[in-house]
């Protein structure tokens, strides 16, 4: 694109995308910013695929930016730009403003339903997620994949496990959709947090689909919470057959067993973890400060608000 005499929408447009669907954000974030620069309009493409990339790395700033930059311009906002919004903000945990985009959209559809549901019930608004549920059943848009998802979070985070089971079987019966992994990672959770492990164990094994590490993991980590040394013994058992270089699996066993007060058994599980050669990762976490393109020395006073270059 460099050799490029002349830059259009179109390959602008083109390379944003294709960074962000290459999982390269931080990259399609910086390229919108040099096609603002460079006083080039971007079209709802445009702004739908720079949003998706803020969602992805959290860059709330660009992405109010970016907003404001829509309204002020009049860039055509269709479902796809106000679904886009409602991602980004729920994924950076603004769910007010996803709200307010949701509620000035003009036409949704399932993926706009699933997007705010899914954002109330990840960002801890579980009577909203289940509410908005309900909405969209009255409004006769069939619930997709996803939307069991959010609802089935949001019993889980509010502790509803009958309600929650009941829209679970719903999945099938009524609407026709098979259950995927996702899901049942999702009952086993709802069950285990309400310390209904037992029962947790009892679903995972009449699963119809072999479960994945992350199902086995949800138990574990709730035995542990919960004290369960025999099921977490269980789950520690298929998590090192089916993910044994995962240093998290002999993290939250050897917690269980110190928990316990099994010290001997702590032991044999460093041990086991020291023999296996599993490095345990040093914990780190990351800021953005004035966005993916400031030098440190400048930005570690202030955060300031990015701004798009206008026309």
């Amino acid at each position: 694109m460099h050799c490029m005499l002349q830059r259009d929408v179109i390959s602008w447009t083109s390379m944003i995308t294709g960074y962000s669907q290459a999982s390269q954000f931080t990259e399609a974030v910086r390229l919108f910013k040099e096609m603002m620069e460079a006083k080039v309009k971007p079209d709802e493409i445009t702004v739908a695929s720079v949003l998706s990339a803020c969602a992805h790395i959290g860059s709330l700033d660009v992405g109010e930016a970016v907003h404001d930059y829509i309204r002020k311009y009049d860039v055509k906002a269709d479902v796809y730009v106000g679904n886009a919004l409602i991602d980004m903000y729920c994924k950076c945990g603004v769910v007010g403003k996803a709200l307010e985009v949701f509620k000035e959209m003009r036409k949704k559809d399932s993926v706009s339903w699933t997007s705010i549901i899914s954002g109330f019930a990840v960002n801890g608004f579980a009577d909203s997620a289940l509410d908005y549920f309900s909405r969209m059943l009255r409004e006769g848009v069939c619930p997709s994949h996803g939307a069991f998802v959010g609802v089935l979070l949001a019993c889980a985070h509010a502790g509803l496990v009958d309600k929650g089971l009941e829209y679970f079987e719903s999945m099938g019966k009524i609407y026709g959709l098979k259950p995927e992994m996702k899901h049942y990672g999702c009952v086993v959770d709802l069950l285990s947090r309400s310390g209904n492990l037992q029962r947790a164990y009892e679903f995972i094994k009449e699963m119809p689909v072999t479960p994945d590490v992350v199902v086995w993991r949800i138990l574990l980590s709730a035995s542990q919470v919960h004290g369960n040394v025999h099921l977490a013994e269980i789950a520690t058992k298929k998590l090192l057959e089916l993910d044994p270089s995962n240093s998290g699996n002999y993290v939250l066993s050897s917690n269980t067993y110190a928990g316990s007060n099994r010290w001997e058994d702590v032991v044999k599980m460093r041990g086991l973890m020291d023999k296996s050669n599993v490095q345990k990762p040093s914990g780190s976490s990351f800021i953005e400060i004035n966005g993916p393109n400031s030098s440190q020395d400048s930005s570690m006073k202030h955060q300031q608000k990015s701004e798009l270059t206008v026309l």
